[in-house]
């Protein structure tokens, strides 16, 4: 699964959107339902999925469809 792919599903999932919705542009000020609860959720299942803790920057950072994308490539070695 390509990582565009897998933070448009995270960000779905947590905003409660359909992920045809849920575009590669999409961003906290573009998602209503991205508040801070769901942004937790996100935060959770980004680490989840890396298997480790996010650090502080790296959190700091989570504010649309792209970074998450960029994070998870990082990350994971851009795999």
């Amino acid at each position: 699964m390509n990582m565009m792919h897998a933070a448009r599903q995270i960000v779905a999932q947590a905003t409660r959107t359909p992920l045809e919705e849920v575009k590669e542009d999409s961003a906290i000020e573009s998602l209503s339902a991205w508040d801070s609860i769901a942004h937790i959720a996100i935060i959770l299942a980004i680490e989840e999925r890396l298997a480790r803790p996010l650090t502080p920057e790296a959190i700091v950072n989570v504010e649309s469809v792209r970074t998450i994308a960029d994070l998870l490539d990082t990350m994971n070695g851009g795999s």
